[in-house]
């Protein structure tokens, strides 16, 4: 359990260990905290928070989160204007940032 408070995307204070490892292998620095995120989506926008969350998968989650809420018939919505965030896929950010990491490894590269 203490593993997974520390990177869960609802813990404010969370450790993101995408960006932990990126980092760790020479990559830049890790995303700022959630708040911060957050506080960049609100006021500049989904593309500026994803830019500011080095397009860290889990980092961007832990900002959407936030928002989630539930539409008219139940189904789950983020709230906020459709600036992106609402098409935004976890599942494929994340397979992209595999893919790109196996990739970066198998050259020999930083990611």
């Amino acid at each position: 359990m203490k593993r997974h408070e520390r990177g869960c995307t609802l813990n404010p204070q969370r450790v993101c260990g995408m960006c932990k490892m990126h980092h760790e292998d020479g990559g830049e620095e890790p995303a700022p905290p959630r708040n911060e995120l957050v506080r960049i989506l609100d006021t500049q926008g989904f593309r500026a928070m994803c830019e500011a969350a080095g397009q860290c998968p889990a980092c961007i989650l832990a900002a959407l989160r936030t928002k989630n809420s539930k539409g008219e018939f139940g189904q789950p919505i983020v709230v906020g204007p459709e600036d992106g965030r609402q098409e935004w896929s976890y599942a494929e950010a994340k397979k992209d940032f595999w893919a790109d990491w196996n990739s970066a490894q198998n050259e020999g590269r930083c990611y």
